[in-house]
């Protein structure tokens, strides 16, 4: 009887950058709903936090890539089940869509991260002016785009908040600084703007509206030898259907950006009246 109700124990492990690692969270949540005790292995500490909130996995940090492949044997040993993000993804289908298949459950892109343990994040936009979460790594991906011009004309229409590391890092000089501090930061602002990346990934998993920059995905494609991954990368292909995340034109002007800015504001708070009226 004891055999019967053990559960199956299954590892999932991220090994890619912060945005690829949350996508991974997908095959986690996934697989523990389908009955399963689910150990997620991440090797960014600054996700940790946020990660152990999700009360349907344990966390588990390593520190560097060559850990966990040293550790490859014994996983395979440990547990049941192992599922590991791809060496590279497909980019046939969103990335927790595909990460969902290789685990062998049913390939939904949706995904949610959450503030406090086990509770859904709530968000109600009450702020006089607007409030703009930025994500600095706007700056590193920018392809040509002026930021500072852009930052002056946003500014007239909101306050901003600037969110994440200095652009000239990446996510190996963030590992001492949680990733929480900067989620509670933009799930008080009324829109988070910046590139596709783990910004924008952590932004729409806590439920906060979208409008990114795709500049960085035409580049990406580019480098896989791929004629178009708009389909595929992106938080609107990660809620489909949801309107409150919204995909810019690659390379357009700040102009036709601050534009974008206005009717996403402006829809952001008629859906805040009208959802107070009832």
């Amino acid at each position: 009887m004891a055999s019967q109700l053990k559960k199956k124990r299954v590892a999932v492990i991220a090994t890619g950058w912060v945005g690829d690692t949350i996508a991974c969270t997908a095959a986690a949540t996934s697989l523990s709903e389908a009955g399963c005790q689910v150990t997620f292995f991440t090797r960014w500490p600054q996700l940790k936090e946020i990660l152990q909130n999700d009360v349907r996995f344990k966390v588990r940090v390593y520190w560097h890539l060559k850990i966990i492949r040293l550790l490859k044997p014994f996983l395979h040993m440990w547990f049941d089940q192992v599922v590991w993000e791809p060496s590279k993804w497909s980019y046939e289908e969103p990335f927790t869509s595909e990460i969902r298949r290789l685990a062998g459950c049913a390939p939904h892109p949706e995904y949610e991260l959450f503030l406090s343990p086990g509770k859904t994040n709530t968000h109600h936009s009450h702020n006089a002016r607007p409030i703009i979460a930025v994500g600095r790594d706007l700056y590193k991906r920018a392809c040509g785009r002026n930021v500072d011009e852009l930052i002056a004309m946003l500014g007239e229409e909101a306050q901003i908040v600037w969110v994440g590391l200095d652009p000239h890092k990446n996510s190996k000089h963030g590992k001492n600084q949680s990733l929480l501090m900067e989620a509670r930061k933009i799930v008080n602002c009324d829109l988070f703007i910046g590139p596709e990346g783990g910004l924008l990934w952590l932004a729409a998993g806590i439920g906060i509206p979208c409008l990114y920059f795709t500049e960085n995905i035409v580049e990406v494609a580019k480098q896989n030898h791929l004629s178009d991954l708009s389909h595929i990368l992106g938080s609107q292909n990660h809620f489909p259907g949801q309107l409150k995340y919204r995909a810019l034109e690659p390379y357009c002007s700040n102009q036709i950006a601050l534009e974008s800015v206005r009717l996403t504001l402006n829809h952001i708070q008629k859906s805040s009246e009208s959802n107070s009226c009832i």
